[in-house]
């Protein structure tokens, strides 16, 4: 993965940690399953697995953005040559908007084993501050 995708899972990953009030919502959980055993394994649960999924949906996304610049550019280099293609680039990006109209085809990206394997690495040492911040929400609860 690289640089970019990484700033981005890790903004989004901090971003969540500040702003994210969890026991709102596993509150609604808890009230539809009375089978949960530990309300904050279930939050830490949860909150990993909604940032591995936005994780893996950001990079699959940016991913995206990226061979579709290139496969737009390459376009434009082979009608008008370089020098032009950098012109039109400068100008416009219309091109590549009518082409989507037009019903182009549309290109597939996944995030790889690999990659992922990269966002659950960048994770795990979120665990233990997600679970302090769980316990703090917990505690505040309780006053």
């Amino acid at each position: 993965m690289d640089v970019k995708i990484r700033g981005l899972i890790s903004g989004t990953v901090n971003y969540a940690f500040e702003k994210q009030r969890v026991l709102d919502t596993i509150d609604w959980i808890l009230e539809a399953d009375d089978h949960t055993r530990s309300q904050e394994d279930l939050a830490l649960g949860y909150v990993l697995g909604a940032l591995m999924n936005i994780s893996c949906n950001l990079a699959s996304r940016v991913k995206q953005e990226e061979k579709q610049d290139k496969q737009y550019k390459k376009m434009l280099a082979s009608i008008y040559g370089k020098k032009e293609a950098a012109k039109q680039l400068q100008e416009s990006n219309i091109g590549l908007e009518q082409e989507k109209a037009k019903g182009g085809r549309s290109v597939r990206t996944e995030v790889t084993e690999e990659e992922t394997d990269d966002i659950r690495n960048m994770l795990i040492p979120m665990i233990q501050r997600f679970r302090e911040k769980i316990r703090k929400e917990l505690a505040v609860r309780r006053i």
